[in-house]
């Protein structure tokens, strides 16, 4: 199965270790760590949005980074809510009984966005004419990565090879847009106007250009062999190499939380049992 959405190896119920914890951090400072993140993603989505839309219009939301970038934003709203949720959690001892799907969500979100964000950064890079490109540009086709990256390696995401498989949705949905947008003749704005096909015509990118459709579905199927393996192999490294300087994972994976409530009452019954026992072992002195 290639579309796992478990928190393996944690237990279900233990996701708020994984989410609302931190090796270098303490919880709290993990949540606000994460808000500052989701900052960052908001400002700059609402910042390129409206240095490009008024030349673009709806066109904006034609390419491969504009959805990554929309993505992105989503699913960090998510993880600080669940950081948030997940740290209530945790410093109050409870748990869930099954793992909650805005979990399940994010993780598919998280799957598809980390590879994503590497690949749409490196078209930009690659193929762009306008380089360098201004700051905003720059801070959604790299400082993205950055991010979400130094998250990934400062957090406990539990990425595994079972879940390489959301790259594939996220690149076949944008693959079949490609063709919609050849079908329907929506072409590209003014700044982006190919010399080859009059405005309507002109594809996305060069690679995706189906006035060749041989040669783009080629790319697509490469795509959908290669990236998977190669994209979900690269992070399940990533992680390994992360959870070996992770020492203290491993001890809150087998530790369990409990409530304090049944902490106090715990530790109450034991001093009465070990009170007890004291006044068995010792005799009463009755004065005789």
């Amino acid at each position: 199965m290639f579309f796992a959405v478990d928190v393996a190896p944690w237990e279900p119920s233990d996701w708020p270790k994984a989410y609302a914890t931190s090796p270098y951090m303490s919880t709290n400072s993990w949540v606000f760590f994460r808000f500052l993140v989701l900052l960052f993603f908001v400002g700059h989505f609402v910042a390129h949005l409206v240095t490009y839309w008024p030349g673009e219009q709806f066109t904006y939301f034609i390419y491969l980074s504009r959805w990554t970038i929309a993505c992105e934003v989503v699913q960090e709203c998510i993880y600080f809510l669940l950081a948030f949720w997940g740290s209530v959690l945790v410093e109050n001892g409870l748990k869930t009984p099954t793992l909650p799907v805005l979990v399940k969500i994010h993780m598919a979100l998280k799957c598809m966005v980390l590879p994503t964000c590497l690949l749409s950064a490196g078209l930009y890079w690659t193929f762009s004419e306008h380089l360098p490109p201004p700051y905003v540009s720059a801070a959604v086709h790299g400082g993205d990565v950055i991010a979400i990256h130094l998250s990934f390696f400062l957090g406990r995401f539990p990425y595994a090879f079972n879940k390489c498989g959301w790259v594939l949705v996220w690149g076949g949905s944008y693959s079949i847009w490609t063709v919609l947008h050849f079908l329907l003749k929506i072409g590209t704005d003014d700044s982006t106007a190919c010399k080859e096909y009059p405005l309507n015509e002109c594809p996305i990118y060069g690679l995706f250009d189906w006035h060749y459709p041989y040669r783009a579905g080629l790319v697509v199927c490469a795509l959908a062999v290669v990236a998977p393996p190669l994209f979900g192999g690269l992070y399940t490294g990533l992680t390994m190499l992360r959870d070996r300087c992770d020492n203290s994972a491993k001890v809150m994976r087998e530790a369990t939380l409990v409530p304090r409530e049944e902490s106090v009452k715990l530790q109450s019954d034991t001093f009465r049992s070990d009170q007890l026992k004291w006044e068995t072992k010792t005799p009463l002195n009755c004065g005789v």
